[in-house]
């Protein structure tokens, strides 16, 4: 049993055998055979180097003496091309000299003729060990290595990552150092948004992706491999999409290969978004992502999950200080900063600026009469007909109360009355709730003044010019738009 074991140990060695004396080189190859090695002979120097150029040994069996150059040199020649060989010569005319030539070449064992057969097979099942060992000691080297340097990236993302507050600097920033560090072409970073009635996957920073697919992808939690990552909060990793047994699927032309990962974005057991990883290439190696890669990406997500956390609690607390906490609309602050931008702007460059001031009709009694909770629903229908009627550049603000500004830039007087119109009127079509059952609904107005910067005006001026507009609009029989007049 024990030779049996040793046989399939050895099995896979490949010695090559060099002397020139048949009897030992016959005699030789015959018991090594036996031991269950691959054994190749050659007669010569040259021969000997011919044939280890041609393909691989893991022991060389060399005599120092051969008919056409030194055993030293043949055993040079090898390790030029195969530095790893265990090299073993043998002599029968042992000098101190050919000792410390056999030293020089790094020759594993010197061994004189005639020799011990058992002290042969010692000598090689003893060396080929040695040469796995310190084969399997290079790899592991390479690989602490490699684990160290990736083990540095990750903390130098996670680092980076923890610095960046601005949440789509940030997601720009993590798909970027995925790509780099997976080899890969295509990254996807998608975020769990408000999609209506239920949160949806949306992409928020993407590499490799075509940019009306970034703009209009949106994934239900539980649909596709994102939504169903997202769902159970587990990573894939497929080899080959096509033969996958859970999410096999025809590959889609824009992927260039066939695996691909996805890792959630997890802080605790709440679960933010997911990373797509496609088209992972590397010239001359087959381009499947590795459990290694899905450990390492899962890492990265970690931090990233954190990351993308603090950006978004960083974004609603820096939301909370310039909006209204209960419209959504700037607040009173915002506004004078930035009506104060704006002024300066159009003095600077002389530009078309127009306000619009609103105030509720009648809130005070509306109020008094249905109580706070059914004024405040009338403040947030009252904030979303002005947003859905202006622009993106348009900045919507709570004055104060039952009050409401609108800041128009490069905007005309008849443009702004057009809006002030629009706003108006959508608000008075509105049914209102009054907290008095489902058919208990009161219609509401707004009055509205409108005011555009003049030469010569300062901010103050501005916002007195609107105001005196809606006064008059209110004094004047309310649910109209009127406009300042010098």
């Amino acid at each position: 049993m024990m030779k049996e074991d040793k046989k399939e140990h050895t099995e896979a060695a490949r010695i090559l055998l060099v002397d020139d004396e048949s009897v030992i080189r016959e005699t030789l190859c015959l018991i090594l055979k036996e031991e269950g090695y691959a054994v190749t002979t050659a007669k010569t120097g040259a021969e000997a180097i011919a044939l280890a150029k041609e393909g691989f040994f893991d022991v060389a069996v060399i005599d120092l003496k051969l008919p056409d150059m030194e055993g030293t040199y043949v055993l040079h020649n090898i390790k030029e091309s195969n530095p790893a060989i265990c090299a073993i010569l043998i002599t029968a005319y042992p000098t101190t000299e050919s000792a410390i030539r056999a030293i020089q070449e790094e020759a594993y064992e010197y061994i004189t003729k005639p020799f011990d057969i058992s002290h042969v097979k010692l000598v090689i099942k003893r060396g080929i060990e040695e040469k796995r060992l310190e084969h399997e000691n290079r790899i592991l080297l390479v690989s602490l290595k490699s684990e160290k340097e990736k083990l540095e990236t990750i903390l130098q993302i996670g680092h980076a990552m923890s610095s960046i507050l601005n949440l789509d600097e940030l997601a720009k920033f993590i798909v970027d150092k995925i790509i780099d560090v997976l080899k890969a072409k295509i990254c996807s970073l998608m975020l769990l948004e408000n999609g209506g009635e239920e949160e949806v996957l949306k992409i928020k920073a993407a590499v490799g992706l075509d940019e009306l697919v970034i703009k209009t992808t949106s994934i239900k939690p539980g649909q596709s491999i994102s939504g169903w990552v997202v769902k159970s909060g587990e990573p894939v990793l497929v080899t080959d999409i096509e033969n996958d047994l859970k999410f096999g699927r025809a590959n889609l032309p824009k992927y260039e290969t066939k695996s691909l990962l996805c890792i959630p974005l997890k802080v605790k057991e709440k679960v933010l978004g997911v990373i797509n990883v496609t088209d992972k290439t590397i010239p001359g190696q087959e381009n499947i992502f590795t459990e290694e890669d899905r450990r390492f990406l899962g890492i990265i997500s970690s931090y990233a999950a954190i990351a993308i956390e603090n950006a978004q609690l960083y974004g609603e607390v820096k939301n909370l200080a310039v909006t209204d906490g209960l419209t959504g609309l700037f607040n009173h602050r915002y506004f004078q900063t930035h009506l104060t931008a704006e002024v300066t702007r159009v003095q600077r460059y002389p530009r078309p600026l127009s306000l619009i001031m609103f105030d509720i009709d009648s809130f005070k009694e509306f109020n008094d009469t249905y109580g706070h909770p059914m004024g405040d629903i009338v403040l947030n229908q009252v904030a979303r007909a002005i947003k859905i009627n202006v622009r993106k550049v348009d900045i919507a603000c709570r004055y104060g109360g039952e009050e409401f500004a609108v800041i128009l830039p490069e905007t005309k007087l008849k443009d702004s009355i057009l809006v002030a119109e629009k706003i108006r009127k959508a608000v008075a079509a509105a049914n209102f709730e009054t907290g008095r059952g489902g058919s208990s609904r009161k219609k509401m107005t707004i009055s509205g003044g409108v005011a555009q910067f003049a030469s010569g005006m300062k901010k103050e001026d501005l916002v007195r010019c609107a105001d005196e507009a809606l006064y008059k609009a209110k004094t004047g029989g309310k649910n109209q738009i009127c406009v300042y007049s010098s």
